[in-house]
């Protein structure tokens, strides 16, 4: 392996640990693994885009905040019990914060970092970065009150170093990754590349190893056994036992679908057992797993993926002759086709991804010739719901939903109503309004749920679709 082949590697091994201890902080210790294979896998193919030593190490912290915030859902932050009485009472006070508090708090102060740094990992502007950190700075003053005596009284440059503080105190009891496992992997993986293997192809033969064995390196370990306080969460390790005998769960795969009414697409946010490519198990997942809402279907009849094979930005995908059956019209086909090129742009983290088909080997139906590309967001419904999934199970107090919605001049409304039709909650989502890469403009809305069985729709008006609505069906326990 070149000096110019470990950089990958060397990456890993002097950032791994901290980003594996944020990972855990921000509630996904379950997907460590996962959240920094696909992190790093997607690093490299920026490797000549991102050369600045500063801005890859930005770009893993992006994407561990991230993923991060899409396993955690309305789950709240980990922060293990500390000694310090004092470190305690503030590490209790930020897992109680909104998550979007908790999360800058913990992101910003963990990291040491501020300004336009954190506002380009947050993927918000620099203003309202700021805006939202000083919030978080407030909140958490008003709950655990002034910096301690020996600090400056009252001063929030005071707070912000003794919530750093706290915050490196509770890492460090985060049990460290077994880092062998995944170096050994990343050294795999370049090794792959520098003999020419396309880069899908390296990170397939890889990608079960490093999701299965880094959880493996990492649950066999002792962990730290003090018992937490009422407000602090404990994080779990599945054993080692455990992760060998089954598949990873991968969560937040993104799967599309079209929607019965109106047949534009649709994304499921999907937890999928994964053994190798992720890329061909959610290719699977379109032709034989059903979606969760039933107001979505699958254009595709059943059939089976026989290979997916990346070439430069080409995909070329294989199916079985079966899955073609049933298609009558043009319109029909497109619908099946954007199933396929949306899914495997997202995964592959390619936008411009081409994708040509294949039946049983040799040429596909008339309709399924050429060249597919995504077409922007005109295929796509003018608004979704992330999370929750639709029959999702969360947690009784704050339950966060979150989705995504076009350009629009309007909040989307989001209404929960109780098992017996009663309104629960009225409310606008909270929007960002900066797009991001792709067009869309995120948004959440927390609202306050006891158990019991509840119905969200969420509704905005766009101008020539006019009223559009999603629903979700959650169990709150």
């Amino acid at each position: 392996m070149t000096s110019s082949d470990a950089w990958l590697t060397d990456l890993f091994e002097e950032h791994g640990a901290r980003l594996h201890r944020l990972t855990v902080v921000l509630g996904a210790e379950s997907e460590s693994g996962h959240i920094l294979r696909t992190a790093l896998i997607g690093l490299a193919r920026r490797e000549r885009r991102i050369v600045d030593p500063t801005e890859r190490v930005e770009y893993l912290a992006e994407q561990v905040v991230h993923q991060a915030r899409v396993v955690r859902g309305s789950s709240p932050l980990v922060l293990l019990e500390v000694a310090d009485a004092r470190q305690r009472e503030i590490c209790e006070a930020i897992v109680g914060l909104p998550p979007k508090f908790g999360e800058i708090l913990v992101t910003s102060h963990y990291l040491s970092i501020f300004g336009p740094e954190l506002a380009r990992i947050m993927r918000m502007t620099v203003k309202k970065c700021n805006q939202r950190l000083e919030t978080a700075r407030v909140a958490l003053r008003k709950a655990v009150g002034d910096p301690a005596p020996t600090s400056q009284p009252g001063a929030i440059e005071s707070l912000s170093d003794e919530v750093t503080a706290a915050l490196r105190s509770a890492t460090r009891l985060v049990q460290a990754p077994g880092t062998e496992t995944l170096e050994l992997e990343l050294r795999s993986f370049n090794e792959h590349r520098r003999r020419g293997l396309p880069l899908s192809i390296a990170a397939s033969i890889v990608g079960g190893a490093l999701v299965i064995g880094g959880s493996i390196a990492w649950a066999t370990t002792s962990r730290h056994t003090r018992q937490p306080s009422p407000s602090v969460v404990t994080a779990t390790v599945p054993s080692a036992s455990t992760s060998q005998s089954l598949p990873a769960q991968v969560h937040a795969v993104p799967v599309y679908y079209v929607g019965r009414d109106d047949r534009l697409l649709y994304r499921e946010l999907r937890a999928l057992p994964v053994s190798g490519d992720l890329l061909q198990t959610s290719i699977s997942a379109i032709l034989s797993l059903a979606p969760q809402d039933p107001d979505y279907v699958s254009a595709w009849t059943p059939g089976r993926i026989l290979a997916a094979t990346l070439e430069g930005n080409t995909l070329t995908i294989d199916l079985s002759a079966t899955a073609y059956a049933n298609f009558t019209t043009e319109a029909d086909a497109a619908r099946a086709k954007d199933q396929m090129v949306y899914t495997a742009a997202e995964v592959l983290q390619l936008p411009g991804l081409a994708v040509q088909f294949k039946a049983d080997g040799g040429s596909p139906p008339e309709l399924f010739t050429g060249l597919h590309r995504r077409s922007g967001l005109d295929p796509l419904g003018k608004l979704w719901i992330n999370t929750p999934s639709n029959g999702a199970k969360v947690g009784s107090g704050q339950v966060v939903i979150t989705g995504l919605t076009q350009p629009t001049a309007a909040a989307p409304r989001v209404v929960v109503s109780g098992g017996d039709a009663a309104e629960v909650a009225s409310l606008s989502a909270q929007v960002d309004r900066t797009p991001n890469s792709d067009g869309w403009l995120e948004w959440t809305a927390t609202v306050e749920l006891k158990p019991g069985s509840y119905h969200i729709a969420v509704e905005d008006v766009y101008e020539g679709a006019g009223n559009v609505q999603e629903t979700r069906t959650v169990t709150v326990s």
